[in-house]
């Protein structure tokens, strides 16, 4: 089995109102069929609000993944994703979760959140 690289950088944005993101920098080595589980912090003063995850590949447009909604807590996965991500929101902690199962080599990407 080979390893996957999958890199989370550190990121950090400034929205209107307040509003932030941010990621803490990471290098993560999984093995093909493994998990990985990013979290991503957030602040904001809305009540009701969505939660983004992205892929992106170098030289490539970042991709959705999924976005999670606040007020329904639901989840709607991006076109051509499949069941292997998935995402938890954690209102009490002010941070979302993205589960990747299953790894595979092509996982190897950049993972990045949004807030809106």
């Amino acid at each position: 089995l080979g390893y996957i690289s999958l890199l989370r950088t550190l990121a950090s944005f400034y929205l209107c109102g307040g509003d932030s993101v941010s990621q803490k920098d990471a290098l993560i080595l999984k093995k093909d069929g493994e998990t990985v589980t990013f979290e991503c912090s957030y602040s904001t003063t809305e009540r009701h609000y969505y939660l983004f995850w992205y892929r992106h590949y170098p030289g490539k447009q970042p991709e959705f993944i999924l976005r999670r909604d606040s007020y329904y807590n639901q989840e709607r996965i991006g076109e051509g994703i499949g069941i292997r991500f998935s995402s938890r929101l954690l209102t009490s902690q002010s941070a979302t979760r993205l589960s990747i199962f299953e790894l595979l080599v092509s996982d190897s990407a950049v993972y990045l959140c949004a807030l809106s």
